[in-house]
């Protein structure tokens, strides 16, 4: 859903997400997301260092979801599901004890990572309502592992305008023969908020690329007409593209 319809776009919308106790939703809806940031220049000894890492994690056998992605501007993000926040103290805590292990067994992840990356902490939440689907939708995929993330920064109190713009877009695509996907995340605690992420998937840039060109042949007015509801919201935009990588990815459904 871009310009002509978008990490996607890490990367998300709607309101504060409510964090107290409930039933567990069918779907992850709450997630944190640790944004590691690696200099070109040290990705070789990232990557060595994080594979030492992950071969750790699967031999202790470490429960916690992860969804891992690449980015294509030298960045990486760890995306953990939690329900409420006394689960995501829960998470930290099994992060402790992974590390005490990891750390007994020889790996230091302090010193391993020490000068290699930087990183920093957002919450988000998914948008079920203003995320569009064709199909039942369950999870993170192998099959479509191309991503872009549009991050929508918007202009104070204009949330309820930037969701009515985007459920026109999910009345367009509801009236049409044509398929394009997304889901949408809020940023509830994070910087340079109100922050939406508009998250896109492809098997790869051609296929999305192909797609946008025939959405734009068959309906350029329609999308012009779409997107200008939209730019009044917003502050800035940022779109970031880049991998998603179950083989770094932990207890994922597919």
């Amino acid at each position: 859903m871009k310009t002509t319809g978008i990490i996607i776009c890490l990367f998300l919308f709607m309101g504060i997400v409510s964090l107290q106790a409930q039933e567990t939703p069918a779907m992850p809806e709450n997630f944190i997301v640790f944004e590691e940031f690696v200099q070109p220049a040290d990705l070789p000894s990232f990557n060595k260092a994080q594979q030492e890492a992950i071969e750790l994690w699967k031999k202790f056998e470490f429960d916690v979801p992860v969804y891992t992605y690449s980015t294509d501007v030298s960045s990486f993000y760890w995306v953990v599901p939690f329900e409420n926040f006394a689960a995501l103290d829960q998470v930290f805590a099994k992060v402790g004890e992974l590390t005490t292990k990891m750390k007994d067994s020889g790996y230091d992840a302090s010193k391993k990572f020490r000068d290699l990356s930087t990183t920093r902490e957002t919450i988000i939440h998914w948008n079920k309502d203003l995320s569009y689907h064709t199909a039942d939708y369950a999870g993170q995929t192998t099959d479509n592992k191309y991503c872009e993330w549009t991050f929508f920064y918007l202009k104070s109190g204009h949330d309820k305008e930037m969701a009515d713009a985007i459920k026109q877009y999910i009345d367009f695509f509801d009236s049409i023969d044509e398929t394009w996907e997304w889901d949408v995340y809020t940023v509830s605690m994070g910087y340079d908020s109100p922050c939406w992420i508009v998250m896109d998937r492809a098997e790869n840039p051609l296929s999305m690329r192909k797609l946008e060109s025939t959405l734009q042949e068959n309906h350029s007015e329609k999308l012009s007409e779409l997107w200008g509801n939209i730019q009044p919201h917003l502050r800035k935009m940022e779109v970031v593209t880049g991998w998603f990588q179950p083989d770094w990815s932990l207890n994922f459904e597919q």
